[in-house]
């Protein structure tokens, strides 16, 4: 809080202006200590007049008898009136100093309140910097939330989406395991037939040529049955011949159709092998984007 004047300098002050020749006025007062309330210097200022010795003028010279007869009369209206002026002048004086006292202690109150108005206005620009600057987070925080639960929502569709292709895909390797399953089966019955085929035809050649064997143990007359007998055996082994290479070919393209099978199945597996590790990847990436979802939330 400010420092007000004392009374000693104020009456210093008053003292060096009537030295000087001039009259001490408040203002002058003031203006020779460059501060100072009004008030105060007033009340000062009036106890320093009070206490300067009073000037007296010199008597007329009158007779004696008319001097003192005008004087006693004199004092008595001088008394009179000197005594009602005084009383006036305290009665005054009092009601000033009463009222400077009063103008001093409201200017003083003035000062703290204005020194408190000031401590509170400070306060509440720094609160006001302090919640801008709360609320500048708090809209940063939620941006930051924001943008994690849109990042996290696009990783569940991700997710979702990779689980219907990896179901539709496999559904498609099941239909297709079923269908070479099926083609394998009929393979397998076709290699079963050829491999019929190919014993008939043995038995066939066995028995022409245990026919012949016999027939060529028979007499000469039989010759032309022989020929026709070994005409059969040739035209067997001919077909037998021509089952054996139809057989060859048949189990070869078997054993092509049945490599392409397990190449595809390999294939299949190794695809299915790659969804599932992309999977599991974005399994991994939706716990990432969660953890900190519920750190905070366990927070």
């Amino acid at each position: 809080m400010r420092q007000g004047v004392t009374a000693e300098q104020i009456k210093a002050a008053a003292d060096a202006i009537a030295a000087e020749g001039q009259s001490p006025t408040i203002r002058a007062v003031r203006e020779r200590l460059g501060t100072g309330s009004p008030n105060t210097i007033q009340r000062h200022l009036s106890q320093w007049r009070e206490s300067r010795p009073q000037v007296t003028q010199a008597a007329y010279e009158l007779p004696a008898e008319l001097a003192n007869s005008f004087g006693r009369e004199l004092r008595r209206g001088a008394e009179a009136a000197t005594a009602e002026l005084r009383a006036e002048l305290a009665q005054a004086h009092a009601e000033a100093t009463d009222l400077a006292e009063t103008s001093e202690g409201l200017e003083t109150q003035i000062e703290e309140l204005a020194e408190q108005v000031e401590a509170l206005t400070h306060e509440r620009n720094t609160a006001a910097a302090e919640a801008a600057a709360r609320a500048d987070e708090i809209k940063r925080l939620a941006d930051q939330v924001r943008r994690e639960q849109d990042a996290a929502e696009a990783a569940r569709t991700e997710v979702a989406t990779s689980r219907v292709k990896i179901e539709t895909q496999a559904d498609q390797l099941a239909e297709i395991k079923s269908q070479w399953g099926e083609q394998v089966a009929s393979l397998k019955d076709e290699l079963a037939s050829y491999h019929e085929r190919l014993e008939t035809a043995r038995d066939s050649a066995q028995q022409a040529q245990q026919a012949a064997a016999v027939a060529e143990s028979r007499t000469q007359a039989q010759a032309d049955k022989a020929d026709d007998l070994r005409s059969q055996v040739s035209d067997l082994k001919t077909e037998l011949s021509e089952s054996r290479k139809e057989a060859k070919a048949a189990h070869q393209a078997t054993a092509g159709e049945a490599e392409k099978w397990r190449e595809t199945v390999a294939l299949e597996h190794k695809r299915n092998a790659e969804l599932q590790s992309e999977r599991d990847n974005l399994a991994e990436r939706l716990a990432a984007l969660e953890a900190p979802k519920e750190e905070r939330k366990n927070g």
